[in-house]
């Protein structure tokens, strides 16, 4: 399966293309293809041969790092707009997690070997890869602080106030995807997780099952800002 206009539109503000003129990421987004998952099948394993990395255009994707007993880690949950596995840029790289689709999903497909071809053509590509790795690793810096130093309730309502704002400021909404993935990401059990969301009732979170409702997201980003609520 191919890209259509749509698709095209959401790649254009992909930070990792950044680099790249109109006319070169059209043409470039034209060839790529689409890969669609049901929730719970696996893109890639972890160990694999990293052949491309990819964007993320309808849907949410659990990367996972299975250790050697069989027990497994939530890395990351990465959601619409968002690309994963692009620091496998290097020769002969494998895959360092496992990924597996949380919701049905649609991702572009782009192949490494031919994003290395296009650096050396687009050297502000790699500028561009740079700059977006960065601000990943900002980002996971920062979500372990918050694993390790904020306690459950403040975690799971950052999470919800972040969706709450990505589904245009309602505050009322279906979570994206299933509870257990959530609590995966949030680095806390799925019994844990559902004490937070029925503490968060005294904020004014309404829980159940995946639809949410707020009824004051003022208030519910001053909790999560360690104000008065």
């Amino acid at each position: 399966m191919t890209m259509d206009c749509r698709d095209v539109l959401k790649l254009r503000r992909a930070p990792f293309l950044a680099g790249l003129g109109a006319e070169e990421l059209d043409a470039f987004a034209s060839s790529l293809e689409v890969a669609t998952l049901s929730a719970g099948q696996t893109l890639f394993s972890q160990g694999d041969p990293a052949t491309a990395f990819y964007f993320v255009l309808d849907g949410w994707v659990a990367l996972f790092r299975d250790g050697p007993e069989g027990e497994r880690t939530a890395i990351h949950l990465v959601g619409p707009g968002e690309s994963f596995a692009e620091a496998l840029l290097a020769h002969e790289a494998r895959y360092p997690v496992t990924a597996e689709a949380a919701a049905d999903l649609r991702v572009a497909v782009i192949s490494i070997a031919r994003f290395r071809s296009l650096i050396t053509q687009s050297p502000e590509l790699a500028l561009s890869i740079i700059s977006a790795v960065l601000v990943k690793l900002r980002a996971l810096v920062s979500r372990i602080e918050q694993d390790q130093e904020w306690p459950p309730q403040r975690r799971i309502a950052a999470f919800l106030y972040r969706t709450c704002m990505a589904n245009g400021g309602a505050c009322q909404f279906e979570l994206p995807v299933e509870q257990r993935y959530i609590a995966a990401r949030l680095s806390m059990t799925p019994a844990t997780l559902s004490r937070a969301l029925s503490d968060l009732a005294a904020i004014g979170v309404e829980a159940r099952r995946r639809k949410v409702v707020i009824t004051d997201v003022g208030r519910l980003a001053r909790f999560v800002n360690q104000d008065q609520p």
